[in-house]
């Protein structure tokens, strides 16, 4: 296996880990008294749309479970691509595609969220530049 394609696997599996634990956060972790009030308050708002009252909080688990199922899906197509692709080398295309991707990850992980996302954003970011470079020597 070539370092294009190590670099390029690190990276996917970056995507894969980060959505996994994710989900997982999401779903498994305990919930103070102050976060089951709020959840209780999103719960009693809600909005109107196509005629269907929806709870914000409805949005903000939908939007969650979304995220977590995208992040793995995402690094789980990019894992098929490499193991897929006959040829020793990822076209470049396809990986200035993941790095354009994986890089605005990492400015949203590091505006919006906390340490754990920005490190598998930034490892996806640098194994999927590390994969281009090494592509071409």
């Amino acid at each position: 296996m070539t370092l294009s394609k190590i670099g390029y696997q690190v990276a996917s599996w970056a995507f894969v880990t980060v959505g996994i634990g994710h989900t997982f956060t999401y779903l498994f972790s305990p919930k103070n008294t102050e976060q089951i009030d709020f959840i209780e308050k999103m719960h009693s708002f809600s909005i109107s749309i196509a005629n269907q009252n929806v709870s914000i909080f409805s949005f903000y688990e939908g939007f969650s479970l979304m995220m977590g199922l995208l992040l793995i899906a995402y690094g789980s197509i990019n894992l098929l691509i490499s193991k897929n692709n006959t040829s020793s080398i990822i076209p470049a295309n396809i990986i200035v595609f993941n790095i354009l991707v994986s890089s605005t990850a990492l400015v949203f992980s590091i505006i919006y969220f906390f340490i754990v996302p920005v490190v598998f954003t930034g490892l996806a970011t640098l194994g999927y530049s590390f994969s281009l470079i090494a592509r071409k020597k």
